[in-house]
């Protein structure tokens, strides 16, 4: 009897480690998968960033140039160039002088990809990053996606922030776009701020082909623009979704897994999960 009992408690210890085994190994090949994509799409190249000031329109034009670039995508270089107007006295303020070109270089590593060539997606099922265009190319940023939006239209969603004094619309921001169910959308930006000159919140927002929303949450800096908050802005934003009348809201903080942390301003890798029902 001791001896059936000892057998029974073996077989199903086998059956348990077999069970096991596989999901732990499913989840590690897939941690693989995405480490590979990255890596056999990220090339060194030299980045160029040129800025000026003239008639009232600031320019900013970023190329990346290099020969695995060219290379491997037969492109000479991948420009993104981004043009907004701007009183003389708000350029004053930020150290423009008119018709003075500011050109600063550095050689950076970054992920391309060709259109057809879609990066997989985070384990979860979710995009992971926004991506530039330009040429037929895609480059990934560095600007995560924390925000995800269930239940809710992306007019509802918009109304919410509209209530803290948002602009929803007419937005200035660079062309940003995500890798959805095998297809490339435009991310559409909200704005605390419409120029945002001296700085201010912006999140970009793009429906996915579940119907569902995600966003990119972040504190834009003093013209030309980059991000220099994500967390603090996920964190903050998630609250508008939190006011005594908002009963259908119903907000996880931190939520969902992406994998796409960042050191620099920090993003944990995670994105606030935020439901409409």
């Amino acid at each position: 009897m001791e001896l059936q009992k000892i057998c029974i408690a073996l077989l199903a210890l086998l059956v348990a480690v077999m069970v096991i085994v596989p999901c732990v190994s499913a989840e590690d090949s897939y941690d693989e998968k995405l480490k590979k994509w990255q890596d056999d799409h990220t090339i060194k190249v030299t980045k160029t960033v040129t800025e000026q000031y003239s008639d009232g329109v600031l320019t900013v034009e970023t190329t990346f140039t290099g020969r695995e670039l060219t290379k491997r995508f037969g492109i000479v270089a991948f420009n993104q160039k981004n043009q907004m107007k701007m009183p003389l006295e708000e350029a004053k303020k930020l150290n423009f002088i008119e018709e003075k070109v500011k050109i600063r270089t550095n050689e950076e590593y970054r992920v391309f990809t060709a259109a057809n060539d879609h990066p997989l997606p985070s384990k979860s099922g979710y995009p992971i990053w926004f991506y530039w265009y330009s040429e037929g190319i895609y480059m990934q940023t560095s600007d995560p996606i924390n925000m995800i939006w269930s239940g809710a239209s992306l007019s509802t969603i918009k109304t919410e922030f509209s209530e803290k004094g948002w602009w929803t619309g007419m937005v200035a921001e660079a062309g940003y776009y995500i890798s959805d169910g095998g297809n490339w959308k435009y991310a559409h930006g909200i704005a605390s701020d419409i120029f945002r000159y001296n700085g201010g919140d912006h999140v970009r927002l793009c429906q996915l082909f579940t119907g569902e929303i995600v966003g990119g949450a972040h504190v834009d800096s003093k013209d030309p623009h980059h991000a220099i908050a994500y967390e603090l802005a996920e964190d903050s934003f998630s609250t508008f979704f939190q006011d005594t009348d908002d009963t259908m809201w119903h907000v996880y903080p931190d939520n969902v897994y992406l994998g796409n942390s960042v050191t620099s301003p920090y993003s944990n890798g995670y994105a606030a999960y935020i439901g409409y029902w």
